[in-house]
């Protein structure tokens, strides 16, 4: 055993961010259907999409399906706690984009890590915010979409999510 060994130290994370290091810039997105984003909604996720349900009206479910999602955070913090973006144009109830989005830079950093990382490759994702009375959802994806979908569309989508994780030992 040779104690004098180099020590290998693990790739330096680089900062891939712009130069300027712009500030975010928030935007209202206005869907085709008026939400009130208000009290009661439901996220339902797997490792590549999320739908978040709005509304339920004669079986058929409202849900914007967001697709090749990277991260997200749900819960904190509700309409009586500020939240950071709110001085870049966030407002309480909606649904919106945020553009030179910290969090995808922060992504992109910590990807940078990797010896065969390729500076840009979150350069697709979005990020966006729904604002809820109660909760926040943010989402890291590449697109989203509003969509109707039956009660039993959801449960085969939950299903299949189901069979994947089955033990059949």
């Amino acid at each position: 055993m040779n104690i004098f060994r180099k020590k290998k130290h693990p790739k330096e994370i680089v900062d891939t961010d712009n130069e300027n290091h712009s500030q975010p810039i928030v935007t209202e997105i206005k869907l085709d259907k008026r939400f009130r984003f208000m009290y009661e909604n439901f996220v339902i996720s797997s490792q590549q999409e999320l739908y978040l349900l709005l509304e339920e009206k004669d079986g058929i479910i409202d849900l914007l399906c967001f697709t090749s999602v990277s991260i997200y955070k749900y819960g904190y913090p509700n309409d009586e706690i500020g939240h950071p973006l709110q001085k870049y144009g966030l407002g309480f109830y909606g649904f919106f984009e945020v553009k030179n989005s910290q969090w995808i830079a922060e992504i992109e950093k910590m990807n940078s890590s990797h010896p065969k990382h390729i500076k840009g490759l979150s350069s697709d994702r979005k990020h966006y915010v729904a604002k809820f009375k109660d909760v926040t959802l943010e989402v890291v994806c590449k697109s989203y979409e509003l969509k109707q979908m039956t009660k039993n569309e959801l449960n085969e989508i939950i299903t299949e999510q189901i069979n994947y994780i089955k033990n059949d030992s």
